[in-house]
């Protein structure tokens, strides 16, 4: 039976590499039976390689308020492109993140609507969902906030955040439920976002999302491009977090800043390398999603195992007062000191190189001499008057042709009413029969001629 797949994300795990990748290996998808359509139209700040998008749409108008209409027509235009990849293929692959946080809000109807869709068009829905252990989830979300300067929280402490991360969809049993009792729980598919838990010969995202869909990974499939999303913590986070208090939301300073926390978090001390919770706060953060985490382990995977692994990885929590944090704040500035040190010097260097262009110049008109320069304007100026003279006598000829063609006119005007008048007398009656072939006719000719020389000119 034909079948979309539909991959929600969640945020923070992979979704953009697995986007990427599909994209790159479009032709070996369609050689497969798969298609991964792209979308020929296109949302603000939204990538084309996001191709469910269009599912839940989020277009505003001028004065902020939702664009019900337009994303309608979005959503029409998307489930037409879905129509005609089933036209090639019997898979359909859609895939956005942001499916899974707009199945919490009034958009979930995007649901419904694409229920009724498959069962006009004869089409089985497949739900493809990664899942990432709560906390590990909050704190790579909040890291990466920070990391872009994006929203409210992006200058939010950690430890603020931690203890009530109200804005994040965490408990992943009740979400999954709401989505399974539209589309069937036979069709979700979970897969735990863990290295040592990916399926397939590769046991990496690729060749797990792969076996997700029905595919085995095999050397058709290249990765052409891969994301490089490098993460900061700890003093580097901090850091990038003190500055996003004082930088503007856009601009580039915004992205100079997160450059060199990024830097900064690759250059750090052996040693510098802590956790953000500790195992004690790890666990009691967790225990809020145990039941629902061992619901979705017995439902959808079938098993009796913890749906993620335990405990953390070694290190002492990061807090502020640690003995990394003076030389990560010197390390940070000191590269943007280099970094202006060296644009200043490249500046210098270009206004040295002009400085040198400029007496260059100054030596070649010297060289030249004044009188030479005047005799070349000289010349020029004896050229653009000669040019000029020999306007002003076509002009005058053109003046005189076309006085000499108004006078002929009027002489055949002229001569024209004058055999006109004749013609019409009663002694021209009698003779306008017998004359065929007479100077009338050649006379008439002629004047005929002559208005076709003035239509001409």
């Amino acid at each position: 039976m034909k079948t979309l797949y539909v991959h929600i994300g969640t945020p923070k795990t992979a979704t953009t590499s697995i986007q990427m990748f599909c994209v790159d290996n479009e032709a070996v998808l369609n050689r497969k039976g798969y298609s991964y359509p792209i979308l020929n139209f296109k949302f603000p700040k939204v990538e084309k390689r996001r191709n469910g998008h269009f599912l839940v749409g989020g277009l505003k108008k001028k004065d902020g308020s939702w664009d019900l209409e337009r994303d309608e027509k979005m959503y029409q235009k998307g489930m037409d492109m879905v129509h005609e990849a089933f036209e090639k293929t019997e898979n359909v692959i859609l895939s956005d993140e942001n499916l899974w946080n707009a199945s919490g809000t009034k958009k979930f109807v995007f649901w419904n609507k694409l229920l009724e869709d498959s069962k006009e068009y004869g089409y089985q829905i497949k739900v493809v969902v990664y899942l990432r252990r709560q906390d590990e989830f909050a704190n790579s979300w909040l890291a990466q906030q920070i990391k872009e300067g994006w929203g409210e929280f992006r200058a939010t402490k950690w430890e603020k955040f931690w203890r009530s991360p109200k804005f994040l969809i965490l408990d992943y049993a009740s979400h999954i439920e709401k989505i399974a009792k539209v589309v069937g729980r036979e069709n979700i598919i979970v897969r735990i976002f863990e290295r040592d838990k990916f399926k397939g010969n590769d046991h990496s995202i690729y060749s797990d999302f792969l076996d997700a869909v029905g595919l085995e990974y095999t050397d058709e499939f290249r990765i052409v491009n891969q994301e490089t999303n490098a993460s900061i913590t700890g003093n580097s986070q901090e850091i990038r977090r003190i500055m996003n208090t004082i930088l503007p939301r856009e601009g580039k300073e915004r992205s100079a800043v997160r450059h060199y926390a990024e830097d900064v978090e690759a250059l750090k001390s052996k040693g510098n390398n802590y956790i953000m919770l500790s195992e004690a706060d790890s666990n009691q953060f967790m225990k809020a999603y145990d039941e629902g985490n061992k619901d979705i382990a017995k439902t959808y995977l079938n098993s009796t195992e913890p749906l993620f692994r335990k405990g953390v990885k070694p290190g002492n929590v990061w807090k502020r007062e640690n003995p990394f944090m003076i030389e990560d704040v010197i390390r940070f500035f000191g590269l943007i000191y280099m970094d202006q040190a060296k644009e200043i010097r490249e500046l210098q260097d270009k206004i040295k190189r002009m400085e040198e262009s400029k007496e260059e110049a100054i030596r070649m008109s010297e060289n030249v001499g004044y009188e030479q320069l005047l005799e070349k304007f000289t010349d020029l100026q004896k050229q653009m008057d000669a040019l000029k003279q020999e306007q002003k006598i076509v002009r005058k000829e053109s003046v005189q042709t076309e006085n000499m063609v108004n006078g002929v006119m009027n002489e055949a005007r002229s001569l024209f009413q004058s055999m006109n008048d004749f013609l019409n007398h009663p002694l021209g009656h009698s003779v306008k029969k017998k004359i065929k072939t007479s100077l009338y006719q050649k006379r008439r000719k002629r004047v005929l001629y002559f208005l076709t020389i003035k239509k001409l000119i």
